[in-house]
Parts: structure tokens; sequence; C-alpha cells
């Protein structure tokens, strides 16, 4: 699916989207016989400590881990298809990123259909739950969609984008080692990533997501990276809201790069039929 990665890379950032559309449920199961799966071996390396590293060294060395300057700016499209389990069921989920910050979010349940977007100026919904057709996103909800749709996320040229990172130092989770990065984002949005000191990769990112008008502190757990043309990025994703006991997940099944995107699919249509 983004910041990719969040970014990490772009589908990290589809977490947030979907966190917030999580009562939508049961879907159908997709393949991709053309994708390999590697999973993340970071659980099982020991970790190690390097107080002196600053902020610079930590995110080109993360740039370098999620596949480096050449391979990223040889991509201008990603697609993304997955299955997102809730406690109510399975739903289908898509998304397509085009540079530079263009985003569709698409999710499917049985005859639902509920959708976010961004143009690159306008960004908006269709939700099905409000009967409203295709609406205008504000506050918080708005910024939130901007941010997911950078399109490799806020790690990298972060200064270019107008957001601020701070290097908070490093931080035990468990049995891994982390450093722990604040992003303040332009829109005003706050998140603080843990990447693992081994791989530079992120394992997991805290912040907060709007539910139902509300915000609350959500925690995102992200694993199983794999290698697709020289870019890496994480299949496996686990959501976890404060106050919720019951956990998401979110598996990625397909990626597609570089593929023929038209730009008029981010346009806020004027009618729900329009998006057929």
């Amino acid at each position: 699916m983004q910041k990719t990665l969040t970014v990490l890379v772009p589908a990290l950032l589809i977490l947030f989207t979907l966190q917030h559309s999580s009562s939508i449920a049961v879907g159908e199961q997709s393949k991709n016989n053309n994708i390999e799966l590697a999973q993340d071996k970071t659980d099982k390396k020991k970790p190690s400590s390097n107080s002196k590293i600053t902020l610079e060294e930590i995110l080109e060395k993360h740039y370098q881990a999620i596949g480096g300057d050449e391979a990223w700016k040889s991509v201008d499209t990603i697609k993304f298809s997955g299955r997102m389990s809730t406690k109510n069921g399975v739903f289908r989920t898509a998304a397509i990123f085009k540079r530079p910050d263009l985003c569709r979010l698409d999710f499917q349940s049985g005859r639902l259909y509920f959708m976010e977007a961004y143009d690159g100026n306008i960004p908006w919904q269709m939700n099905p739950g409000t009967r409203n057709g295709p609406e205008i996103l504000k506050g918080k909800r708005a910024k939130q969609m901007i941010d997911t749709c950078d399109f490799e996320g806020p790690l990298v040229d972060h200064k270019k984008k107008g957001h601020k990172i701070t290097y908070l130092g490093e931080e035990q989770v468990e049995d891994r080692q982390a450093y722990l990065l604040e992003v303040n984002f332009n829109t005003g949005n706050i998140d603080k990533y843990y990447l693992d000191t081994q791989t530079y990769l992120p394992f997991m990112v805290k912040g907060t997501t709007t539910i139902q008008d509300r915000s609350v502190n959500s925690t995102i757990m992200v694993s199983e990276y794999i290698e697709i043309d020289d870019i890496k990025i994480p299949f496996a994703y686990e959501f976890i809201v404060d106050d919720n006991p019951d956990t998401e997940t979110l598996r990625i099944n397909t990626v597609e790069l570089n593929s023929e995107v038209d730009n008029t699919i981010f346009n806020l249509p004027k009618r729900p039929q329009d998006l057929r």
C-alpha cells in the first residue's frame, strides 16, 4: 500500500486509514504468485548500542536499508492489495500511491465500499455509513490522509517536506534495541518511529488515530520486510488502539510497481456512481 514507508514505505502509511475503517468486515483472499516472501529476521538478532550515531546517519542508513535513492527514484507508482482481519471478520483492501503525494485507499466488505483519497489538493472519502456520498475530509482526518499519501514517507527528505525529526536516543523494546525518532509533520501530527539498531528498519510506530471524531493513542507493529525490485516493503502490520482489547492485522498479498495510473482516480467525484 504509506509514509514509506511511513516511510518506511507506502505500505506503512495505510495503517492510519485502516484503523479508521475497522467496522467494515468480510472479504475474499487474493494471491500473488509473482512475489516470494522473505521474512524479516530482526527478531532473532541481538541489539547493539551506538550512542554516538547522529540523526543524519540513522536516516541515511534507513534509506539504504529500504533500497536507497536510486531504487526508490525509479518507482513512480505502487499498488497494494491485502486482507485486514478485525473482530468482525476479514475485508479486502487495496491502495494506489503515485508520486509525489497522490493516493487512494479502498476497502470492501460484501457490497459495501469505503474509500479515501488525496489528489494533491483535496483529501476526501466515501463512507457508506454516513450516506452522504463523497465528501471532503476536514480537521485531523484530513491531515492524517495528507501524511499518509507521502510517497516515500516522513523519514526521507524530511527537511524538504517541512517535517522536523528529533532523535530521542536508544530504547529497549522487549528483546530489541531501537533508535527512537520523533516526527513532527508539517500538518501538526506527531509520531514516534522505532528503528531496529541493526537493520535500521522501523518495527513500531506510536502516534494517534481518529475514530468516530475522537483522537486515541495507537501503536502499529511492522514486520516481514520483503525486497521487491531492490526496494524493501513491510508486508505485515498489527494495530493496537488504547482502550480497545481487540487487535487488528493487515497482510499485504500483492504489490505492483510502476503500473500506469490515471490521475483522475484520485479526484473527488460528484456522485458515488462516478467512481465506477
